[in-house]
């Protein structure tokens, strides 16, 4: 045979007549340098059909950094050049995956958290109140926004007692809880105004539930949360792709 790369490939692929194989198989047992090429060969397509291109990767380097191999290589491989090609393109881009990944970590669920947790402003109307409740109320709110959320669920709780269908006291508390680090009772309160389904918070108390499951590191209904959050055009919903995106969703 002058050109054994035809046989070769034709062979591997099982395209010879019966006759041709016989002719083959009788050379292969005989001709260690035909029998060398046809192992290459079988064991660069093995790499090729199985995407495995590290494995890959070491065939070449053997028979690049051998110099019996590299005067071989041209005859005897030349028709499987693009093959070469592409193993070295997803060689490329799966190491390029590493750098990239490497240089921009995935953010853990805590620091998704603190990169996009702000307390909750004031929104309701401030009023001197008239009953013992209101009262109650309007100091609960002055803790809130100085910040002592303790104190301020103590007055919050008390304010539930009388009126517990108080959508937005049950939305200052679930935060507060959140603050406090009780956040079985954060998730709470936020079901709670989520549940009502009528009243103008519903939008920020799913948005806060997701922030709790990511505190608590549930990750899972996070992810359905803030996909709701998406999928209904909320005020929160640009925010939720980014948190989606850091998370890796």
């Amino acid at each position: 045979m002058n050109n054994n790369t035809e046989f070769i490939e034709k062979y591997i692929d099982g395209e010879l007549e019966k006759n041709e194989i016989l002719n083959f198989e009788k050379l292969l047992s005989g001709d260690q340098d035909l029998k060398r090429d046809y192992d290459l060969s079988v064991e660069i397509n093995n790499s090729i059909i199985e995407d495995d291109v590290m494995a890959l990767r070491d065939t070449l380097d053997y028979m690049y950094n051998d110099e019996q191999k590299v005067k071989r290589t041209p005859s005897v491989f030349a028709n499987r050049r693009f093959y070469y090609a592409a193993a070295s393109a997803a060689l490329l881009i799966a190491t390029g995956g590493m750098v990239q990944r490497l240089s921009s970590p995935d953010l853990g669920n805590n620091e998704v958290f603190e990169k996009y947790y702000t307390p909750y402003e004031i929104t309701v109307t401030h009023r001197s109140g008239n009953t013992e409740v209101d009262r109650l109320l309007l100091n609960a709110f002055e803790k809130y926004e100085n910040k002592d959320y303790e104190q301020a669920l103590v007055l919050f709780e008390e304010v539930l007692e009388s009126r517990n269908n108080d959508m937005a006291v049950n939305l200052y508390s679930g935060i507060s809880y959140l603050e406090e680090e009780k956040y079985q009772k954060a998730k709470s309160s936020f079901s709670n105004v989520i549940s009502d389904d009528d009243n103008l918070f519903i939008e920020q108390a799913k948005w806060y539930l997701g922030m709790c499951y990511l505190k608590t590191e549930n990750a899972n209904k996070a992810e359905d949360i803030f996909n709701e959050i998406v999928n209904e055009e909320s005020h929160y919903k640009d925010v939720a792709i980014k948190v989606l995106k850091d998370l890796n969703y």
